[in-house]
């Protein structure tokens, strides 16, 4: 996992309890909308799910908190990451 992608993850699980960031604080931390951010958020999971072997003990935390996260999502029924 680089630099970006673990950045990534915790700016979405950071603002996971607040209903996820605001339009404006994705684009001026990514410069992207947060429907891109969702895409880019599940992308990154996805990649890393078949290597989390190989990460580092932190890493694979993220991870197992992103997928935990991910699946909420999908449980409730909610679109935004």
């Amino acid at each position: 996992m680089d630099s970006f992608e673990r950045l990534l993850l915790k700016f979405v699980l950071a603002w996971a309890p607040y209903g996820g960031p605001r339009e404006d604080d994705v684009w001026l931390e990514f410069g992207m909308t947060a429907e891109q951010l969702c895409v880019r958020f599940a992308g990154i999971v996805a990649g890393q799910v078949p290597r989390a072997k190989a990460l580092s003990a932190a890493d694979r935390g993220l991870l197992e908190r992103a997928c935990r996260y991910l699946r909420h999502q999908r449980e409730s029924g909610k679109r935004r990451a």
